[in-house]
């Protein structure tokens, strides 16, 4: 009975510890939804986004970004029906001047097209890389200092 009751109590631990679990890609839809920020911004080519004469590819922990934009929030919602989902970028605590602090940044409208790829009205499709409960990773083509790159965006949620 003691070696039944050790090995019923290790599994319910072993399971209860993984909490960060991959989403099924038909959950991914709905899983999106709600409050993300970022954990990491990398590039697959170095680049020199402020201009100090520095390229880097680690731009979430370099001086790439400014710190204001670094603090900014992302949010998916659920769009009305009939309607496309809504994709926001929230200017949090820390304002780069051009938009007060907890407003809107940037306001767009996404689907989500073969559970792989978001694709927005007014910006560059991003690929689902990794999606777990907790973690999402996407890639987005973009043009930095007249050269094509992959941006990679890690967001925790938050």
């Amino acid at each position: 009975m003691r070696k039944y009751l050790l090995v019923v109590g290790t599994l319910s631990i072993l399971s209860s510890c993984n909490n960060d679990e991959d989403i099924s890609v038909e959950d991914r839809n709905e899983a999106l939804f709600g409050q993300w920020e970022y954990e990491a911004i990398d590039s697959d080519t170095a680049v020199d986004i402020n201009g100090d004469g520095t390229v880097n590819i680690d731009l979430y922990n370099t001086n790439e970004i400014r710190q204001c934009s670094k603090d900014n929030l992302t949010f998916f919602s659920e769009g009305m029906t009939g309607e496309k989902n809504d994709f926001s970028i929230n200017e949090n605590g820390l304002s780069c001047g051009e938009v007060p602090a907890y407003n809107n940044v940037e306001d767009d409208k996404y689907e989500l097209i073969n559970n792989e790829i978001l694709r927005f009205e007014n910006r560059n499709d991003m690929r689902i890389i990794e999606f777990t409960k907790n973690r999402l990773v996407l890639e987005q083509n973009d043009f930095l200092h007249n050269q094509d790159v992959v941006i990679t965006y890690t967001y925790k949620r938050s």
